[in-house]
Order: C-alpha cells, then sequence, then structure tokens
C-alpha cells in the first residue's frame, strides 16, 4: 500500500507551498523596479515581433513541414 496516494498529495499541496515561504519578506524593492520590468517585458515583445518578421519564411516553412509530417503519420 502507497503511503501517499495522488489525492493526498493533491491535497497537501497547498500546505506544502504555504509552510515554504516565510510570512515577512525582509527585502526593500525600490519603486522603479515595476518600471524597470514593463520595459523589459516590452523590449521581449518587440524584439520577438522583429525577429518573427525577419524570419517569418522560415518559421512558417518549419511550421509547415512540422504540420505536414504530422498528417503523414495519421
Amino acid at each position: 500500500m502507497r503511503l501517499f496516494t495522488r489525492s493526498s498529495l493533491m491535497a497537501m499541496a497547498p500546505a506544502i507551498i504555504c509552510l515554504s515561504f516565510p510570512e515577512t519578506a525582509d527585502a526593500c524593492i525600490d519603486q522603479s523596479t515595476g518600471s524597470t520590468v514593463l520595459k523589459v517585458l516590452t523590449a521581449v515583445l518587440v524584439g520577438g515581433l522583429f525577429a518573427y518578421n525577419h524570419y517569418k519564411n522560415r518559421i512558417n516553412s518549419l511550421v509547415k513541414r512540422l504540420l505536414a509530417r504530422e498528417e503523414k503519420h495519421k
């Protein structure tokens, strides 16, 4: 007999997660951190769009080949 079944682990998961983090955080985050994170996310989005537009033909042909390969196996 298994000691922990999948359902008992699912029931204990929230308690394990809550107990693994302390109640208070002894760290200080300055005021510009939020805007810095927003700038980084914007840069990643713009960079991703640029990369997609630059390599659009290669990406589309790769996706088409992968989809065609999956249809052959069906």
